[in-house]
């Protein structure tokens, strides 16, 4: 052994041996409370000695059985970033606005049959790590581990393939204010000595009979923070149709025709969620309404669509609404206070719908219209048919909308006959030959014929809405409401 690694084992010593240091007051916390997930980014690039820094931070961690087998990739080369973009089918607007991709991998080869997935661990601190660090260094960080193909970003960047990727974080100077997402306060999920659990979960269950109204509740209010609260059309949204599809387009022609048919009338959006529709309103009709109101069951879906429209300037006329109580769908408002009501996509989340089309009935006033779009039961969700046949009942793809139930035409006209309301029209969107017609426009486009796949691209698109018999197969299905 050499003197220098002498010198530099007894100076590692003398650091051990050292007392700690703990940051003044509450500083760490401070730290830890004031970061946020950055998803916008200013065309300012990172010194690469900040990087390195950021690595460092990241390496100083502990890593099972101090194996130390990371290694980071930094992309900062746009033409890198489209080729991972290309290989793992990733594709977040964040992937590109971001100057730096830190890629992170590591060799798990050695711990596959650990039981507490030490490997898998280890890469958490290390990534946790890296979005602390960069917070105090003042940059902004998001993890990004919504990549299907991460075997990609490994081709990308010629990685061996002995080192598995777990993502990246994207990395730079932040050009967004997010808010704080809620949290859950400590006494409800802190036991002593013995597990206790102040409320149930929700189940990880498609079924609607097996949440309580609580547990949906619950579910949408923690979800919706995930993709940030900025208004983004097409790449942070939480719903499944984006705001400039043809269905929103759809919804937001008829509901102004009705609001159109008022005079300054007071608009209803039930469960708004991140408040899209809402939004859509807004924009189109914003100067005809008295009051927007958009009701949702937590306070912190409220908040999150203050938050929200807040970014975009004065919004007067919106005003959120929350459930009144845990287990009873209950809107505050008095009957008959508004005079049209929208309804998108939230019947599924109820066995059986009944209250909320009551409760809807009830603020809508005589002569009141509702447009009501619900999924439609009859349409091939092929998904769906291969789980259920499987009597796998698990999220899988809803997970980002909790419980679902599809209804059949018939089972709604009953639903809204008993609630008390009339149906005026029944508008089928996306029929099933649509969707043939899109399988076919994407071939086209593969072989070159650009032409003719935009010709089949209008023609589609012109026949999005249907009143036909398609309309029973069709995906959607708007109903139009009166209150007699």
């Amino acid at each position: 052994m050499t003197r220098g690694t002498n010198a530099m084992n007894d100076q590692a010593i003398k650091k051990t041996d050292a007392p700690e240091q703990p940051l003044a007051g509450d500083a760490f916390l401070a730290l830890l409370e004031r970061r946020r997930s950055t998803r916008m980014f200013r065309e300012q690039p990172v010194p690469p000695e900040m990087i390195e820094r950021l690595v460092r931070a990241a390496t100083l961690m502990p890593t099972s059985c101090n194996r130390q087998l990371w290694h980071f990739v930094a992309i900062t080369d746009p033409a890198v970033k489209v080729k991972a973009s290309r290989l793992s089918d990733a594709q977040q607007s964040y992937f590109y606005d971001a100057p730096v991709l830190l890629a992170v991998f590591y060799d798990t080869s050695l711990e596959t049959r650990n039981p507490c997935s030490t490997a898998q661990v280890t890469v958490g601190i290390t990534i946790g790590t890296l979005l602390l660090a960069a917070e105090a260094m003042g940059l902004g960080a998001i993890y990004l581990g919504g990549i299907r193909k991460p075997d990609g970003i490994r081709k990308a960047v010629g990685a061996p393939t002995h080192l598995k990727n777990f993502g990246l974080v994207c990395i730079g100077y932040r050009d967004d204010d997010p808010p704080a997402p809620n949290r859950r306060p400590v006494e409800h999920v802190l036991s002593y000595n013995r597990f206790t659990l102040p409320h149930e979960r929700y189940h990880a269950d498609i079924r609607p009979h097996l949440w309580k109204l609580s547990q949906v509740a619950d579910f949408r209010d923690k979800l919706l923070w995930y993709k940030g609260v900025h208004i983004d059309a097409k790449t942070l949204h939480v719903d499944s149709d984006v705001r400039s599809s043809p269905k929103f387009q759809f919804m937001t022609g008829r509901l102004g025709v009705m609001i159109g048919a008022c005079t300054r009338p007071r608009v209803l959006d039930v469960l708004s969620f991140n408040g899209d529709v809402t939004f859509q309103l807004l924009n189109a009709c914003g100067g005809q309404v008295e009051k927007l109101y958009a009701y949702d069951l937590t306070p912190g879906i409220a908040r999150y669509i203050v938050e929200r429209f807040r970014r975009l300037g004065p919004a007067e006329v919106v005003e959120p609404l929350v459930n009144v109580e845990p287990e009873t769908v209950q809107i505050p408002l008095p009957d008959g206070h508004v005079q049209v009501l929208s309804c998108y996509e939230r019947l599924e989340h109820f066995e059986d719908p009944g209250p909320l089309l009551r409760e809807m009935r009830r603020v809508l006033a005589p002569g009141g219209r509702a447009l009501v779009v619900v999924s439609n039961r009859f349409y091939p969700h092929m998904y769906r048919y291969r789980r259920m046949r499987k009597k796998d009942y698990a999220l899988g793809r809803n997970w980002n909308r909790g419980p679902e139930r599809k209804y059949e035409p018939g089972q709604l006209a009953r639903q809204f006959r008993e609630a008390g309301f009339r149906v005026t029209a029944v508008t089928g969107l996306q029929p099933l030959h649509l969707k043939l017609v899109a399988a076919a426009e994407g071939f086209l486009r593969r072989l070159g014929w650009h032409g003719l796949a935009d010709r089949a691209a209008d023609w589609r698109l012109q026949r999005y809405a249907t009143t036909s018999l398609w309309r029973y197969v069709s995906s959607s299905l708007a109903y139009e409401l009166i209150k007699d």
